[in-house]
């Protein structure tokens, strides 16, 4: 295959998702019919903006900031030998000289795609193009997880060094005492209660078939590694869900005439009656439907207009933030519906209270198996994360029961 037939399958395989982990597929999976070399000519040279412009229709990626992309690594690193690999590879005339650098502490460092290019060129060992390709993986398999995060923007997420541990309760609204003259203050730092977190690691392989590899389909490959990354992002999304429907000490039952807008209010004056500030809410398919079709949208919303129910979509309501959550999210204790009796179909909650916490024991929360040869071990990548949701303050948050026969 010559160098403009790469060129043509890199643009058409670049219009959506990773375009350099379908890139570096095509130049090294055995049922593909393009060489690393060829792959290496095609490869879109960095300051050169014009071999860039077919991520013009590419939603995740532009030309401007593919084109200043790096890659560092230190000496101990992976990337190293790579970037050593690329920086003296024997490459052709015309791409000038290498812009691979070393620093002052030894790390190497230059633009991505002109690493790229040259490892293709080099002919270099599936050890040193593995390496580069790891990040790409890895990038496809975060971009699965972005489009599923949900808990994560729903709550506050704390980071922990250990698998299992305590954390403080928050405490209720605190007023400063007054002090006599040269009193000294309390301290009150051990006078605290403690939530236990216990992380639980949650696992997803790729469906990634033989035929897939045999024929190089690398839009169906990437798709089922962004699949990967979905997977675990929404067992996050599963265990926040089931533990804010299942502990929230608060209940707003919603009758015939309040199943819509009325219903948010209630649950919220439930939060609010107990001293927190409700700034988010989740809701089923069942209960978006109940709450579009009420026309008290439009003024609850402070549009006053009927765009709102028409486009299905609206600022803060109420001054509380908005996450859809799937019917199939939640397998809790109770029953998650809003179409009949005692359904719950939403919650309201203060997010400073529920909090999902990770652990990531290797460095990335979500992480990827590692193997010496990725690419030809497509079949073997799986990804996973270790996590738990808990509450701080279960009375900051209220769900929504339907009560209608």
């Amino acid at each position: 295959m010559s160098r403009l037939d790469a060129e043509r399958k890199l643009a058409q395989h670049g219009k959506k998702g990773n375009w350099r982990f379908k890139g570096l597929l095509l130049a090294h999976l055995p049922g593909s019919d393009v060489t690393p070399q060829d792959m290496a000519a095609a490869w879109p040279r960095p300051g050169k903006k014009g071999d860039y412009k077919f991520l013009a229709a590419n939603e995740d990626h532009d030309a401007d900031t593919a084109m200043s992309e790096t890659v560092v690594a230190e000496r101990d690193e992976p990337a190293y030998r790579a970037l050593s690999v690329a920086k003296d590879a024997d490459t052709p005339k015309h791409l000038g000289a290498s812009d691979i650098e070393q620093s002052d502490d030894g790390a190497l460092g230059g633009r991505l795609d002109d690493v790229i290019k040259r490892t293709l060129f080099a002919g270099s060992t599936p050890e040193e193009v593995d390496t580069l390709f790891r990040d790409q993986l890895l990038e496809t398999v975060m971009a699965g997880a972005e489009r599923r995060k949900v808990a994560r923007d729903a709550a506050n997420v704390i980071n922990v060094d250990t698998p299992r541990g305590d954390v403080p309760v928050a405490s209720d609204e605190v007023f400063a005492p007054s002090l006599a003259q040269g009193a000294e203050l309390r301290d009150d730092r051990e006078n605290y209660d403690t939530v236990r977190y216990d992380t639980t690691k949650h696992g997803q392989g790729a469906r990634i078939t033989d035929e897939l590899i045999d024929t190089a389909m690398v839009d169906v490959i990437e798709r089922q590694i962004e699949y990967v990354g979905a997977a675990v992002e929404n067992s996050i999304n599963r265990t926040w869900l089931n533990t804010l429907i299942d502990d929230a000490s608060n209940n707003f039952t919603a009758e015939s005439d309040a199943r819509g807008v009325p219903a948010i209010n209630g649950a919220y004056g439930e939060v609010d009656s107990d001293d927190f500030v409700p700034d988010t809410f989740v809701t089923h398919p069942d209960f978006r439907t109940a709450l579009f079709d009420d026309s008290n949208i439009a003024f609850a919303n402070r549009a006053g207009t009927d765009d709102v129910i028409r486009e299905r979509v609206f600022d803060p309501l109420l001054s509380v933030e908005h996450f859809a959550a799937s019917d199939a999210t939640y397998d809790g204790a109770n029953d998650w519906g809003y179409d009949q009796g005692g359904e719950i179909g939403a919650a309201v909650y203060d997010s400073d209270h529920l909090h999902v916490v990770t652990y990531a024991p290797n460095g990335n929360d979500i992480e990827v198996k590692e193997y010496e040869d990725p690419i030809r071990d497509l079949q073997g990548v799986n990804a996973r994360i270790h996590h738990d949701t808990i509450f701080t303050q279960e009375r900051a948050a209220s769900t929504v029961t339907d009560e209608t026969e």
